[in-house]
């Protein structure tokens, strides 16, 4: 079992705020439900948020831990660092903001959000199979030799859990976290004239990521499983030792 950041709280937000939460949902889930993969759909209904109001992290945390072991950590607002997110990833922490989007920004935030992280990723998260991927990409970067080898980690992650794209009963579907929760780059990576691509572990590592835009073309999962291998082929590629999960 993780242990959830000690900073981590409860805030009160203004109507504001949970307006925009409400708002975000009421445009997001019916793109989600049509093109996400079922992962997420299967995670969404076993995290049952409030769709009006924003979450207590506490209790979320707690239903993580009691689920997949998995506890939320705290990102302080702020995009961390490389090492630090790797860090909480280890120790089976999911960092949170405490941060929602600004009202002009439903279609697309810079920034991460509230929206972005409990809706895009956590449901995910209630899975173990996926939980226990997501964990080996900690001791993966934490090993890492040198700066190319941690870059190509972190895009790895970036081009999987963040913006891939899975095969699912021959369709075409979403597993990434930045797609699930952006209405309007989740509708811009499924355009027929977005370029996609098979998940090349080394195209993928040489690829830069664009947090404050939309991406030029995306990468294709054929499982989760697949997902698995690559974290280990990559490692076997970089005579790295074989991320494995603490008994």
């Amino acid at each position: 079992m993780a242990t959830a950041s000690p900073t981590l709280s409860r805030l009160e937000y203004p109507q504001e705020d949970h307006d925009t939460w409400a708002a975000l949902w009421q445009r997001q889930l019916p793109l989600a439900q049509e093109h996400a993969c079922q992962l997420f759909l299967d995670g969404i209904d076993i995290l049952n948020l409030d769709r009006t109001h924003l979450p207590d992290p506490l209790a979320v945390s707690d239903q993580l831990n009691t689920i997949t072991g998995w506890a939320l950590g705290d990102a302080q607002n702020a995009y961390l660092g490389p090492t630090e997110w790797f860090e909480h990833i280890a120790d089976r922490r999911f960092p949170v903001t405490n941060y929602i989007r600004r009202p002009h920004e439903l279609e697309f935030t810079p920034l991460p959000d509230l929206f972005h992280e409990y809706f895009g990723h956590l449901p995910a998260f209630t899975n173990k199979e996926f939980a226990d991927i997501a964990q080996l990409f900690g001791p993966l970067y934490l090993s890492a030799k040198d700066e190319r080898q941690q870059l190509g980690i972190a895009r790895i992650w970036w081009f999987s859990t963040e913006f891939g794209l899975l095969r699912e009963n021959g369709e075409l579907k979403v597993l990434g976290a930045g797609l699930l929760s952006s209405p309007g780059e989740l509708l811009h990576s499924l355009n027929p004239e977005t370029p996609r691509y098979e998940f090349d572990i080394e195209r993928v590592a040489d690829t830069a990521s664009a947090p404050y835009g939309y991406h030029e073309h995306y990468f294709i999962l054929n499982s989760l499983d697949h997902l698995r291998s690559i974290v280990y082929e990559y490692a076997e590629l970089e005579g790295l030792p074989k991320p494995e999960l603490p008994l």
